[in-house]
């Protein structure tokens, strides 16, 4: 759940709710604040401050205030006319459709660079490249994503495996070997799944990468590691998962670059090596021919 809809769920005592009215009202401003400068504008005290903080799931003022203006800076910038939920009406022409498709994953590109962080990038990437072999977790389609990524790892010779058996998570996380890390893919974050599957790599020690939305969620609270995912998309009210999964694709596909760029003469050396001797295909163009 984002901050802004904690802000709207969560019970607040009279006093606790005068410190949300007031971070509602100041937004960007509080970017310079201290909690004692904030405290004496809103007739507070620091102690409420930080009630609400550790209400809403931070650790203190601070933390709360930086994700707070993230998450406006995120949620108030200037997109597309394009709604990503319904982006096409009866109307449109496929052509018209084409556009408004293609325009709707730009937008989706460019929310995931402006939610990228370098730190959670690298933290990522040390992980998958220090621990070699590492368990994808997902439901649904973020499955059928999944094996791409796993597929061109593999050809790195990585150690991926893919929980798909439904009702075998537990089992999956229990099998790890305790050099492995887990890379959980989940828009909301919230799923039972996602808690219990959590809740055991926590107790084995076993690092986790999260792709999920940019919300307050089990995942992003518990990750040792987390990469967002464009998160403008409704849950159910849409034509389909246009966001979700281009950023999921994506995401992966910068976790893979990232990787083969750790050792990356090796790896082109051994991909060209290994595919001229399985890839048995032609060139049909002379942009194909080596």
């Amino acid at each position: 759940m984002s901050i802004l809809e904690l802000m709207k769920t969560t019970k607040f005592t009279g006093a606790e709710q005068l410190v949300v009215d007031y971070m509602q009202s100041q937004k960007y401003e509080l970017a310079d604040k201290t909690i004692k400068v904030a405290a004496k504008e809103s007739f507070s005290s620091p102690s409420t401050f930080i009630r609400v903080a550790n209400k809403m799931g931070f650790k203190g003022w601070n933390d709360l205030k930086l994700s707070y203006i993230k998450e406006l800076t995120y949620f108030e910038r200037s997109i597309s006319k394009v709604d990503l939920n319904i982006p096409f009406s009866q109307k449109d022409s496929a052509l018209s459709i084409a556009n408004k498709i293609t325009e709707l994953k730009k937008n989706t590109f460019d929310d995931i660079v402006e939610l990228l962080s370098y730190k959670e990038l690298t933290k990522a990437v040390d992980y998958l490249n220090k621990q070699k072999h590492f368990t994808i977790f997902a439901s649904s389609v973020n499955l059928l994503l999944a094996e791409e990524f796993q597929f061109k790892m593999r050809r790195l010779m990585y150690s991926v495996t893919i929980s798909n058996v439904e009702g075998e998570h537990i089992y999956d996380v229990l099998n790890m070997p305790q050099d492995s890390c887990a890379l959980l893919i989940s828009y909301t974050g919230s799923s039972s799944k996602m808690q219990e599957v959590t809740e055991v790599l926590k107790i084995r020690n076993i690092p986790i990468i999260a792709i999920t939305s940019f919300s307050e969620n089990i995942l992003s609270q518990n990750a040792d590691a987390i990469l967002y995912m464009a998160t403008r998309e409704r849950l159910y009210s849409k034509v389909g998962h246009y966001s979700t999964n281009t950023s999921v694709v994506h995401l992966l596909d910068i976790l893979y670059s990232a990787l083969f760029a750790k050792n990356f003469e090796q790896n082109m050396e051994y991909i060209i090596k290994t595919s001229k001797i399985a890839d048995i295909r032609s060139a049909t163009s002379l942009t194909m021919e080596e």
